[in-house]
């Protein structure tokens, strides 16, 4: 049988594909995105959206400029100051050196966007994994070593910390910031109570070395305190309690706690601070632990009788 037409070689067939077809556009898309991204204003358009939003409220951010980068596609904001009215804290402002949000894939718990936080707060270095999920989000840290003196603003108050403390924290929320879920757990190893007023009292400083503490969501908002250990052999003082946190919507320090338990100070420290006995003389003891409950807010914790 005859061949009417030659055979072609690879390199002259010609594929019909559509590929192309879907490509270029798809390019044209990314380039134009990076170039509007790069160069339109996103941080003076913000400026301007919060200043006519946010008039006449406490919470007036700050910052001095929002760009991307596209290498590991991050949202960088620089210099972010949060004022005390943000946390319901008439305290300092909160400050961030620079806060970069990181893109990830899609999350399956919950369903949702996830995105990595890096920021530094007053100093601290925090890493947030962050889901943002069609009803709900997800917020998690994960063993953070946090410098517990840099932390004062958000906590407010008169309450002095420092030392160091390794946290684990996990809770998930509606996207009416509800509490849905709650995991938490701290612990330190050199714990200190800096000098500081208590009913009318001034503490010394105190090295309490070791704190741990566990808690959980017992029913929204209220926060079941499930272990909170103070102090070791080489203490001054020891102490355990547990109780329950009724959390303030906006408002963290100013959130009601009652916790009950005991507390004890060694005979040196006694000595050296005699208005102790006074102090707790309407306090129960039993085996050298007084009988004490912890009420007031996290902001101005209060000693209080059982």
């Amino acid at each position: 049988m005859a061949v009417s037409s030659e055979i072609q070689s690879l390199e002259q067939i010609n594929y019909k594909s559509r590929v192309k077809a879907y490509l270029y556009p798809i390019i044209v898309i990314i380039i134009f995105s990076v170039a509007f991204l790069n160069y339109y204003p996103m941080g003076d358009q913000l400026k301007v959206f919060m200043k006519k939003n946010l008039q006449g409220t406490a919470c007036r951010p700050d910052f001095d400029e929002i760009r991307m980068e596209w290498i590991m596609p991050k949202l960088v904001i620089s210099d972010l100051t949060l004022p005390g009215g943000c946390t319901g804290n008439a305290g300092a402002p909160l400050k961030f050196s620079f806060v970069k949000i990181n893109f990830h894939f899609i999350s399956f718990a919950p369903f949702g966007f996830p995105f990595k936080i890096d920021t530094e707060m007053n100093g601290q270095p925090l890493s947030i994994y962050y889901v943002q999920g069609f009803t709900q989000r997800l917020i998690r840290i994960k063993d953070q070593s946090i410098v517990l003196s840099r932390l004062q603003p958000l906590v407010g108050g008169k309450l002095k910390l420092s030392g160091n403390m390794t946290l684990d924290f996990t809770a998930l929320l509606s996207n009416n910031n509800s509490l849905k879920e709650l995991n938490f757990k701290a612990r330190s190893t050199d714990l200190q109570l800096p000098s500081q007023n208590v009913e009318g009292f001034t503490t010394p400083n105190i090295k309490v070395n070791d704190l741990y503490l566990e808690a959980d969501l017992e029913s929204p908002p209220r926060i079941n305190v499930n272990k909170m250990i103070i102090g070791d052999t080489n203490s001054p003082m020891r102490a355990n309690f547990k109780g329950r946190v009724d959390l303030m919507e906006g408002g963290f320090a100013f959130s009601p706690i009652n916790l009950s338990g005991e507390i004890a100070f060694t005979e040196d420290f006694k000595q050296s601070v005699p208005l102790v006995d006074l102090f707790f003389q309407n306090y129960e003891q039993k085996d050298g632990f007084y009988q004490i409950r912890l009420g007031g807010t996290l902001g101005q914790p209060r000693l209080m009788t059982p």
